[in-house]
C-alpha cells in the first residue's frame, strides 16, 4: 500500500482517513464561504474569535513556548493556550512541539516531517496525508522533550 519506490526511496503510505478528513474540511470551508453574506454579525464576530483564540493556541502556545521555550507561563496561561491549541485541532502540544523540533534539527532531510524538498504541496499539507517517514520517526525518539513531559498541562491535554 505504500505505491512505488523511487530514486529517494520508497514512498509513504497514504493516510485515507486524513484525506478524507481533509477534504471534508476544505469543501465545507468552500461552502461556508457562500454563507458568510447571510451570517449575523454575532456569528461573524464568533468565528473571528474563534480563529483569533486558536491562533494564539498554536503561535503563542505549540510553536512560541512548548517547541522554541521562547518565554516562561505562568499556570492560566499555561492552561488557556493549551486549551486554544487543542480547538486548532492540530494534534497534541506534546506531538506538535516534538515534530517541530524534529523540522528544526533535521531540516530539509528525510528526517524533517514537512520536507521543503519533496515540494510545495508535500511541506503544506501532503506531510498530513502520508504516514510518516522512518527517518521522522526515528530522529523524534531521539530529539529531548524532557521539558514536555515535565509539564503536567502538556501530559493532560495529551491525555
Amino acid at each position: 500500500p505504500g505505491g512505488e519506490a523511487s530514486a529517494k526511496g520508497p514512498a509513504q503510505a497514504v493516510v485515507w482517513r486524513n484525506v478524507v478528513l481533509m477534504s471534508l474540511l476544505h469543501l465545507g470551508a468552500v461552502y461556508a464561504l457562500s454563507l458568510v453574506p447571510r451570517a449575523r454579525l454575532l456569528t461573524l464576530l464568533w468565528t473571528y474569535l474563534y480563529f483569533f483564540v486558536t491562533i494564539l493556541g498554536v503561535t503563542a502556545g505549540a510553536h512560541r513556548l512548548w517547541s522554541h521555550r521562547s518565554y516562561k507561563a505562568k499556570l492560566p496561561l499555561r492552561i488557556f493556550l493549551a486549551a486554544a491549541n487543542s480547538m486548532a485541532f492540530q494534534n497534541d502540544i506534546y506531538e506538535w512541539s516534538r515534530d517541530h523540533r524534529v523540522h528544526h534539527k533535521y531540516s530539509e532531510t528525510d528526517a524533517d516531517p514537512h520536507n521543503a524538498l519533496r515540494g510545495f504541496f508535500f511541506s503544506h499539507i501532503g506531510w498530513l496525508l502520508v504516514r510518516k517517514h522512518p527517518d521522522v520517526i526515528e530522529k523524534g525518539k531521539k530529539v529531548d522533550v524532557s521539558d514536555l513531559l515535565e509539564d503536567p498541562v502538556v501530559r493532560f491535554q495529551r491525555k
